[in-house]
């Protein structure tokens, strides 16, 4: 039987938090890019054939490469919209928060598999994140008083320093829960001794 292992910097909590859709999935390494479009190149030059339909076939993938880079070059050079940024109003939401991901409810609908940028104040730790994240899962909220979804998200790579902020929270969180439960543990024994 296989366990999923639990991550250890887990917590509930509530935080002031805004969602839009990221204006794009993550930068794409132009260098890599171009060497796999050069490498491309110099194998359809070295490739020959007498067979027409080779031919056509190294012509038609060429353009397709070429389409898709054309479209590449269009979706990571637009920016998101400024005002799209200045509207994203934080409020305080219900949140399942880790280390990798986090779950959260929005009066919005998320589209599974978008990617979304996800403005966050850890008032613990007195600091204002961005994180990227993409959706896992858009679900209705089940509580018929509170309408929406919650969303659950996997941040992506390469955010060390604002991960490093959410450990940092979480453990504060998670530290003042285990402080509580002993203040409770205390008066419990305390008020059983005195009867």
């Amino acid at each position: 039987m296989s366990v999923k292992p639990r991550d250890f910097y887990h917590t509930q909590d509530k935080l002031l938090l805004a969602w839009r859709y990221s204006s794009s999935r993550g930068p794409i390494n132009n260098e890599s890019f171009s060497a796999i479009s050069l490498q491309l190149d110099e194998i359809a030059r070295s490739l020959t054939s007498k067979d027409p339909a080779f031919q056509t076939y190294i012509v038609l993938v060429n353009q397709k490469r070429s389409m898709l880079e054309q479209a590449l070059k269009h979706t990571y050079s637009e920016e998101a919209p400024v005002s799209e940024l200045k509207n994203a109003q934080k409020h305080w939401v219900e949140v399942s928060l880790s280390s990798s991901g986090m779950g959260f409810f929005s009066e919005t609908l998320a589209e599974d598999d978008s990617y979304i940028e996800i403005d966050l104040t850890l008032d613990s730790v007195g600091v204002d994140i961005t994180m990227n994240a993409n959706v896992l899962e858009c679900r209705r909220s089940a509580d018929s008083e509170n309408p929406g979804y919650w969303i659950r998200t996997r941040f992506s790579k390469d955010q060390e320093q604002n991960v490093d902020h959410l450990i940092a929270h979480v453990t504060k969180r998670q530290i003042a829960k285990l402080e509580r439960r002993a203040e409770l543990h205390a008066d419990d024994e305390e008020n059983q001794s005195s009867i």
